[in-house]
């Protein structure tokens, strides 16, 4: 067994009396840390952040606390500022690159991600920039092109002292209370608010089992309603203990289209199971709604910017600002349900895979290491563009965060021919869309499936150096997460990892090819499972 250390956030709601005094807490740390990104943005203070360290140890040497400022908001502000200004040294060195080799934007983005050594999301995002200057004919230097921004929406406390003894910040827990304590301005002073909350029982059984915990940080949530809440952010370090061998793994193909976003199957050395398909179909749905309700808002508002060019009678252009202001605030509530929608559909697909890899006792999960890929087949070009790119950026991050706090490994495997190869005979064929049919043994099988047992096949080969056996028609788990239990009742062991309740909600957005959200309903007010 292998120990592991993972940094899991819990969230905690602030009380409303103290909004008033983190109000301004929040402006004075907006102000300032947008201040110092003007004062820092050259090429002297990018080299100076170059080398290892805090960065607020840096920046202090060059510049002078204000007066008005206490010494540790002082460095927590100097903190951020250094963190966001390193985040855009090693996209300078991808700007200047492409500057001094104009060639380098014929490339495809795998092959700059290896010439200059970096990611290639962070190489074709570079390109991007590039290939728009070329088209307006400009050639400019990177300080000018543009300057990051700060928010404004959170506070760190990492460059503080002590977490009990802090001078911006003290947290202690005595039994079932957390008291926080925090320094805010109050007149022309600062002084110290306090609050005490009841510590919630998740939070209290995460506390018994962190190794350590980080520095606290409060962030500004906006909610739908159009108000907005405090959080306090409390950085937990908790250990995690996986497995060393490896015998049997989870295999995920990954297939982001209307009809289903990825194909899942066991692996082990005795043979692999029939597949258990995931689909978010009505999700999709309705992402395409939101999608043509923001296209057709965003009509609205080119007419409307139209006839403010051609109309010259103030009451009239007064009346089409105030239709202006309400269609944007319309287009932006839809963006934001667009992009929660998005966020919660990869988060419940990625808390089912991790269920079933532990329903089915894997050791880990397999899945390609895929970066690109052809987008799928659906009707709406630009919709799949935005969900299809994201999710693949976002899911291998998700998935190999919550496995791991669950002592469970995510093995990546070469995607190379997994869906072209048979994975009875090994001979090479074509996919007919979703259909595999090998021309040496004639078999016929799901793409995905035939993909998601090479993937399971690479891994096992990687992972503990055996191969596995053709599937014989036993359910080693097959479709069903138990042998034990009764067809009627096939959820039921999942039921020993999650509630019913939680189930249900995972299900009203991703859906498997064996538990329906509606076989699960009839339950829900039973005494049995209620």
């Amino acid at each position: 067994m292998k120990s592991s250390s993972i940094i899991v956030s819990y969230e905690i709601t602030l009380p409303q009396r103290i909004y008033l005094h983190l109000d301004r807490l929040f402006s004075v740390f907006r102000r300032s840390v947008r201040n110092f990104i003007d004062m820092f943005w050259n090429e002297n203070t990018l080299g100076l952040l170059n080398q290892k360290g805090h960065t607020c140890s840096i920046l202090k040497e060059i510049v002078q606390r204000p007066q008005n400022l206490p010494s540790r908001v002082f460095r927590n502000a100097l903190e951020i500022t250094g963190q966001i200004l390193r985040s855009q040294i090693e996209r300078k060195r991808l700007f200047d690159a492409f500057m001094q080799y104009p060639c380098l934007v014929l490339y495809n983005e795998r092959e700059i991600a290896k010439r200059l050594n970096t990611s290639t999301w962070f190489a074709l995002n570079v390109k991007r920039q590039i290939l728009k200057l070329i088209r307006n004919g400009e050639r400019r230097d990177y300080f000018s092109l543009a300057k990051p921004s700060f928010s404004g929406s959170v506070v760190i406390t990492s460059a503080d002292d002590s977490l009990e003894k802090g001078q911006f910040k003290r947290l202690r827990i005595e039994k079932n209370k957390l008291i926080f304590e925090l320094k805010v301005p109050v007149g022309n002073a600062w002084d110290w608010i306090k609050v005490e909350k009841f510590v919630p029982d998740r939070l209290r059984k995460a506390l018994k089992n962190a190794k350590e915990i980080k520095a606290p940080l409060i962030k500004k949530v906006d909610l739908k309603s159009g108000f907005s809440i405090y959080r306090l952010v409390i950085p937990l370090e908790i250990q995690t203990k996986v497995k060393d061998k490896v015998e049997r793994v989870f295999a995920l193909d990954l297939s982001p289209s209307e009809k289903r976003i990825g194909v899942g199957v066991v692996v082990d050395s005795e043979g692999y199971s029939k597949p258990v398909f995931f689909n978010a179909y009505k999700m999709f749905k309705k992402l395409e709604r939101l999608y043509r309700e923001i296209s057709n808002l965003e009509k609205k508002i080119d007419h409307i910017a139209d006839d403010l060019h051609s109309t010259f009678k103030r009451e009239h252009k007064e009346k089409l600002y105030q239709r202006l202001r309400h269609l944007y605030q319309e287009q932006k509530l839809r963006w934001r349900k667009f992009k929660d929608l998005r966020k919660q559909v990869l988060e419940s697909f990625t808390n089912l895979v991790i269920l079933h890899a532990k329903a089915y006792n894997c050791d880990a999960i397999a899945i390609e290491d895929l970066k690109f890929k052809d987008l799928p087949d659906w009707k709406n070009k630009r919709l799949r563009r935005i969900f299809s790119i994201w999710f693949y950026s976002k899911f291998e991050d998700r998935l190999r965060h919550k496995a791991q706090r669950e002592g469970i490994k995510v093995l990546s495997v070469n995607p190379f021919n997994t869906s072209q190869v048979c994975h009875e005979c090994g001979s090479k064929s074509k996919a007919n869309r979703l259909e595999f049919a090998c021309e040496s043994c004639g078999k016929h099988f799901d793409r995905d499936y035939n993909a998601s047992v090479n993937i399971g096949l690479k891994a096992l080969t990687l992972a503990c150096k055996t191969k596995s056996k053709p599937y014989k028609g036993k359910d080693i788990p097959a479709r069903f997460p138990s042998l034990q239990v009764l067809t009627r009742y096939k959820f039921k062991s999942l039921l020993t990892l999650l509630s019913l309740s939680k189930l249900v909600a995972y299900l009203r957005l991703v859906e498997t090819s064996y538990l329906k959200l509606k076989s699960l309903l009839k339950y829900v007010s039973a005494d049995k499972y209620g």
